[in-house]
C-alpha cells in the first residue's frame, strides 16, 4: 500500500468519525472533518508529484536482463561440444 493510499484511507476513517460525532452532537466533527480534507489534499499532491517525476532508468533493467537471457541461451558458434 502506497503512502498516498495509506493517507486516503487514514482520510476515508477521519470522515466517518466526524459523521459519527456530528451524529452525536460532539463539537469536534469539524476538526475531524478539517483533517480528512488535508489528509486527501495531501494524497492527491503525493500523487500529483509522482506522476510529474522522470520515470527511473531503472525500468530499463528488466530489458536488458531478458536480453541478456537470450543470449545466454543461445548456442555459442565458436564453441565445439
Amino acid at each position: 500500500m502506497s503512502d498516498s493510499e495509506k493517507l486516503r484511507d487514514r482520510a476515508t476513517r477521519l470522515f466517518t468519525l466526524a459523521l459519527k460525532a456530528r451524529d452525536h452532537g460532539f463539537s469536534s466533527a469539524d476538526d475531524l472533518a478539517d483533517l480528512a480534507s488535508e489528509a486527501l489534499a495531501q494524497a492527491e499532491d503525493m500523487e500529483r508529484r509522482a506522476s510529474a517525476l522522470p520515470i527511473p532508468p531503472a525500468t530499463e533493467a528488466p530489458q536488458q536482463v531478458a536480453q541478456q537471457q537470450q543470449q545466454q541461451q543461445q548456442p555459442d558458434p565458436d564453441k565445439k561440444e
